[in-house]
């Protein structure tokens, strides 16, 4: 779960009227903007030191590779979601179908349920598999909790890394967008937050946002998806294909290039550290940061 507005969080803040701009609103936009600073500081350290001294990448690649996930495996896990995501949709429908849910709330409890299921049975779908196999979560995700602090340090920085990149082209893309005559519009899931919601219906939104999806989702494609085309395509092809997957699955055309280059960022981000800790903090934090803009926009 991606929480992309449509461009960036200043323009999303431009579209309310100055008086519904608060000034929390407008400091949260202000830290935002500080980090795009800072990222672009943490790019051009990166570029330069890996001018200096290049980086041990068919290493970092390598190290990515034998991570011991096979299609076969894969593919039982991805038929087993896929029939639990059939399964979820079928019953929800039917039960709002029924009048069961709240007329005012039935889209959100279809999709806080639908999320829920789907992403609490990845986990533990992909805990039975490698508790089978006697894997550990560190062989296969680089999750160990030696260094944790550490890694989600590194997160951070890597997320106002990538803030400048996703920045520019989510303006570049609506820019596109306006260009072509396309219609410009918020992805379904940002309209369901903006929807008035009971406390403990929000507070179960905001935990599958910013804890179960980041860390269902960065499992299923940087963990599992990415090293198995890897295996079979190489890095380069591998990286660009599974965030192109990552990016379709949202089905919202304006934020597909904005969220492949995110994809793309956090893609590298796991080969560079070996760690899936990373991604699933940067994945956090964007899903943190739009909500909480969102938040304080809409009330």
């Amino acid at each position: 779960m991606y929480l992309a507005l449509s461009g960036s969080p200043a323009a999303f803040a431009d579209s309310f009227a100055p008086a519904q701009v608060s000034g929390a609103l407008l400091a949260l936009i202000g830290i935002y903007l500080l980090l795009m600073v800072a990222g672009v500081g943490i790019d051009l350290m990166v570029i330069s030191r890996a001018l200096a001294r290049p980086l041990a990448w068919d290493r970092c690649v390598a190290w990515v590779k034998a991570r011991p996930w096979n299609w076969r495996v894969a593919g039982w896990v991805a038929l087993i979601l896929i029939c639990i995501q059939l399964v979820v949709m079928g019953v929800s429908q039917t039960l709002s179908a029924l009048g069961w849910l709240r007329k005012d709330e039935s889209e959100s409890y279809y999709a806080l349920i639908q999320g829920l299921v789907f992403h609490v049975a990845s986990l533990v779908i992909l805990a039975l598999v490698l508790r089978s196999r006697a894997w550990t979560w560190g062989q296969m995700f680089g999750l160990q909790a030696q260094g944790l602090v550490r890694r989600l340090g590194v997160g951070m920085a890597f997320y106002a890394g990538i803030l400048p990149i996703f920045f520019f082209t989510a303006v570049l893309s609506q820019l596109v967008m306006l260009i072509i005559d396309y219609p410009v519009t918020i992805q379904d899931v940002i309209l369901i937050f903006m929807e008035p919601q009971s406390f403990w219906t929000m507070l179960a939104m905001l935990g599958l946002a910013m804890v179960i999806a980041p860390a269902a989702e960065e499992i299923l494609f940087r963990g599992i998806l990415l090293p198995l085309l890897m295996k079979r395509l190489g890095a380069g092809p591998a990286v660009i294909l599974s965030s192109v997957l990552f990016a379709l699955i949202h089905f919202h055309v304006p934020s597909f290039f904005p969220l492949f280059v995110l994809a793309t960022g956090l893609a590298l981000a796991y080969i560079y550290t070996g760690s899936l800790w990373v991604p699933i903090m940067m994945h956090a934090l964007f899903n943190g940061m739009n909500l909480a803009i969102l938040l304080l926009a809409t009330t």
